[in-house]
């Protein structure tokens, strides 16, 4: 009976060592055009700040973000020179207005 005894739990660590999961959530970057859109609808992490590219870097792009009470939070411009900036973070019920003539990647 000793002799299965410490195989079996060795066998039990290594499976429950192997089978661990990540339980932290990994944000997904997403590409969103010119367009309107709320932060909630978008899937955006709320509360954290996100860092904004453009693409291609060649492109251009404004981007507005306006709270609930239409109050400008963040105006930003991205070009050629300045291809990421670092949103404040942002809250539920905010709208993000984009202008472009390509994509802006959250990340």
């Amino acid at each position: 009976m000793k002799r299965f005894i410490y195989p079996f739990f060795i066998i039990i660590f290594v499976t429950f060592y192997f089978n661990t999961i990540n339980t932290f959530a990994q944000f997904q970057s997403k590409t969103l055009t010119q367009g309107i859109y709320n932060v909630g609808d978008a899937k955006l992490l709320i509360g954290t700040s996100l860092t904004i590219k453009i693409t291609p870097s060649t492109s251009k792009a404004i981007v507005i973000i306006i709270d609930s009470n239409q109050t400008i939070e963040s105006l930003v411009r991205l070009n050629p020179q300045v291809t990421q900036q670092v949103l404040p973070p942002l809250n539920y019920d905010y709208s993000i207005i984009i202008f472009s003539d390509g994509g802006v990647i959250f990340s």
